[in-house]
Order: C-alpha cells, then sequence, then structure tokens
C-alpha cells in the first residue's frame, strides 16, 4: 500500500501541472458535453486528451525568487467549481493574470506548480528591466495572494524569451486530424470524431500517425484502411500510421475527474493551514479514488479536517458538480502523513 500510495503522489509532479491553457481547454470540452447531454437527454460527454502538463515556460535564466513573508488572512474555506452557469470562472492564474496586465505589463503566461507551491510568472519586457518590473510588481502581487488567504508559496517573476516559431510539423498534424475527423465522421461516429483520437510522432527521418480508436467500434479496420488511402492522396509525408485501442467511458470518467481534482487542489494548495503536500487520482473499476494527501495531525488538527471533509461534501452537492460527475462511484481519502486516511468521502 505504501508503494502504491507513494508512485502515485510522484505522479502528481506530472499530473496538477496544469497551464492555464490546458485546464481551459479541458473545462471547456467537459462543459460542451454538458450542453450536448441536455440536448440530447443522453450521458454524452465530450472526450479531450487529458492535458495535464508541466508548466512550460519560455525563459531567461534571470529570475527573481520571492518567498512568503505576510501574514495572510485566515479566510473560510471553499471550493469554487471553474465553471458555474456554463462559464470559466476566475482561478488564481488568471487573476494574476488580470492583475500584472492591470499595471501596464505584457504577460507571457502564469503558472502554478504544487508541492512546493510555485507561481510562477513569465513577463514580456520591452521598456523595463526585470529588476524594474520585479520592484513594480512583487509588492502587488504579495498582497493580493494574503487577502486571499495564501501565506505558504514561492513566487517567481521571470522574462520571457521569444517563442520559436510553430514547427511545419504543427501543419502536417492539423492535416492528419482532420482526416481522421472526417472519416470517423464518414462511419457514423461523429461523437467520437470530436475527441482528439490522432497524435503524430516526428523525427528528422518520418513522421508516424497514431490512432487512439474507441474499442467499441467495430468498422475499426475499414476506417484505419481510409484514414492511410486519405493521407496517401494528400501526399502527406507519413511513414506510418499505428492504433492503440481505449476504452471512451473510461476516459471521459477520468477527465471528469482531473476537473474535480483541479479545483480542489485549487482550493487548498499555498495555504499553511492545510498543509497540502499533494493531490493524486485514478479511476479503476468504474471507481474514481482521489488521495489527498496533508502533513495535518489526525489528532491535533480535527477542526481542520472536519472543515475540508465538509466543503468537499458542500462542492460535490453542487448541481453543476452533479452534472458532470453524474453517476460516477467515488472514494475521496484524506491521508496523514502515515499511509492510513483519517477521512473518507464516498458516494
Amino acid at each position: 500500500m505504501k508503494d502504491f500510495m507513494d508512485e502515485e503522489f510522484k505522479d502528481l509532479e506530472q499530473e496538477l501541472k496544469m497551464t492555464k491553457e490546458a485546464k481551459s481547454q479541458l473545462r471547456t470540452k467537459i462543459m460542451n458535453g454538458t450542453i450536448r447531454s441536455k440536448r440530447c437527454q443522453t450521458k454524452q460527454y465530450l472526450y479531450v486528451a487529458v492535458m495535464v502538463c508541466m508548466a512550460f515556460f519560455i525563459l531567461s535564466p534571470f529570475y527573481s525568487t520571492t518567498m512568503a513573508g505576510l501574514a495572510a488572512k485566515v479566510l473560510p474555506i471553499s471550493i469554487t467549481p471553474s465553471i458555474s452557469d456554463g462559464e470559466d470562472t476566475s482561478d488564481l492564474t488568471e487573476q494574476l493574470f488580470k492583475l500584472v496586465e492591470a499595471e501596464g505589463y505584457a504577460v507571457s503566461s502564469v503558472g502554478v506548480l504544487p508541492s512546493p507551491y510555485l507561481i510562477e510568472i513569465a513577463l514580456e519586457l520591452n521598456d523595463s528591466t526585470l529588476k524594474q518590473a520585479t520592484k513594480e510588481l512583487e509588492p502587488k502581487i504579495l498582497g493580493f495572494l494574503s487577502e486571499n488567504g495564501y501565506d505558504s508559496y514561492e513566487v517567481k517573476i521571470l522574462q520571457a524569451l521569444d517563442a520559436p516559431r510553430p514547427q511545419k510539423s504543427n501543419d502536417l498534424y492539423d492535416q492528419v486530424r482532420e482526416i481522421v475527423k472526417e472519416v470517423f465522421t464518414a462511419y457514423g461516429y461523429a461523437e467520437e470524431a470530436d475527441h482528439e483520437l490522432a497524435g503524430l510522432k516526428t523525427s528528422w527521418i518520418s513522421n508516424t500517425v497514431t490512432i487512439d480508436m474507441p474499442d467499441h467500434i467495430l468498422e475499426s479496420t475499414e476506417i484505419i484502411a481510409d484514414i492511410e488511402n486519405e493521407i496517401k492522396k494528400e501526399k502527406l509525408k507519413v511513414k506510418d500510421v499505428k492504433v492503440t485501442t481505449f476504452n471512451l467511458e473510461h476516459r471521459q470518467q477520468d477527465n471528469r475527474w482531473a476537473y474535480i481534482v483541479s479545483d480542489i487542489h485549487d482550493a487548498l494548495a499555498g495555504k499553511s493551514r492545510y498543509q497540502l503536500e499533494g493531490i493524486s487520482y485514478k479511476v479503476k473499476n468504474g471507481r474514481a479514488y482521489v488521495y489527498i494527501k496533508s502533513n495535518l495531525d489526525q489528532l491535533t488538527s480535527k477542526e481542520t479536517t472536519e472543515e475540508i471533509e465538509q466543503v468537499i461534501r458542500e462542492y460535490l452537492a453542487l448541481p453543476e458538480i452533479q452534472e458532470i460527475i453524474r453517476d460516477d462511484k467515488y472514494t475521496i481519502q484524506l491521508m496523514e502523513d502515515k499511509e492510513t486516511p483519517f477521512i473518507e468521502i464516498a458516494d
């Protein structure tokens, strides 16, 4: 059990390092599926490959690091859905983005990395130096974080370099993706065609197209043959097409819980009161398992742990969250330093 949990929390480094764009795309896809399900009265959700990735920045080697040094307000915890009434709500990265832009600076990116909680802000500097920008922005950023209950974090303000020009492979991928979508739609799989089913592996020697094939599709052989023929007709520089199968329902459920986990993480991270170490999740046999690892002590932090349990239950009971998770089975555990959970929430 311990080895499994250690491995799960190591995976946090990949699971929750989400850029603003990745979160937005995931949430938009999920919400689109929700809206469609209202019209069709079915349990249809659009799949999007979970773009949970490192918060990549193209940065200069010079940066300013600031540790939390202000006494933050002790605010009641709440978990705010990233989508409310069909609209994206503003999360911390978006709020910081707007704050810095309001000060007259062009922002290249804002990213949040977990454990330790790190906020990175990359600026496009033209008429000012990084030192000048840092001097002006740090007090405002720290003040904003303090006002919103953050007291356990590190801030890095960096200078972004010019982004590299898009590679030719991007154009090739767009062409392949369009072919894949058209072929799946022609076979009557319009819903599946809305998912990111095509991939592209590039090298100096050759390009390989990868296809994720939902395992319920009976005409998979014919579909792949048609895709290969269309690629030849378009004279695209593709050497091979490789196919892997997956279970669509499982992947849709996994994506739904990536959204839920992101909301819970955003509410707890960067606040010493909750001593969050990380959040991990998996979907197995139709049930979602969420593990929240904290350094809280079960005996001395009873009030805090009960507070966390209450707000998670309230969050899960929200109509917009109920609409997303539907009939999903789930188990959410708050883990202490050891491997024994001291709070468990299950459907």
